[in-house]
């Protein structure tokens, strides 16, 4: 981050893959939150490596979690959801697949 601002875009697909590691992002009351969702199988390797749970978490923090995850497992890491929980200097959502 530069001046609280991140430096880096972010591709948001309403309907991503499901090979795709995902942040759906939503309000939880007032709270900018993420879900983490990953691909069928790959939350019981999360669970077996001792890593934490896919609860909801503050946006960045997802984001952060996610990028690792999609990273390790060599999947794409896409945004979804409701883009209004995203706040513009964390960076661009980019629209497309």
């Amino acid at each position: 981050m530069i001046g609280g601002l991140m430096i880096a875009d972010f591709r948001f697909d309403p309907a991503p893959s499901v090979d795709d590691v995902v942040v759906e992002l939503l309000w939880h009351g007032e709270e900018r939150m993420g879900q983490i969702v990953v691909p069928p199988g790959m939350d019981e390797a999360i669970v077996i490596s001792g890593l934490p749970d896919l609860k909801p978490l503050p946006v960045i923090s997802a984001v952060a979690y996610a990028m690792v995850l999609a990273a390790q497992s060599h999947r794409h890491l896409k945004l979804s959801g409701d883009p209004s929980a995203w706040r513009r200097e964390w960076g661009s959502l980019i629209k497309g697949h």
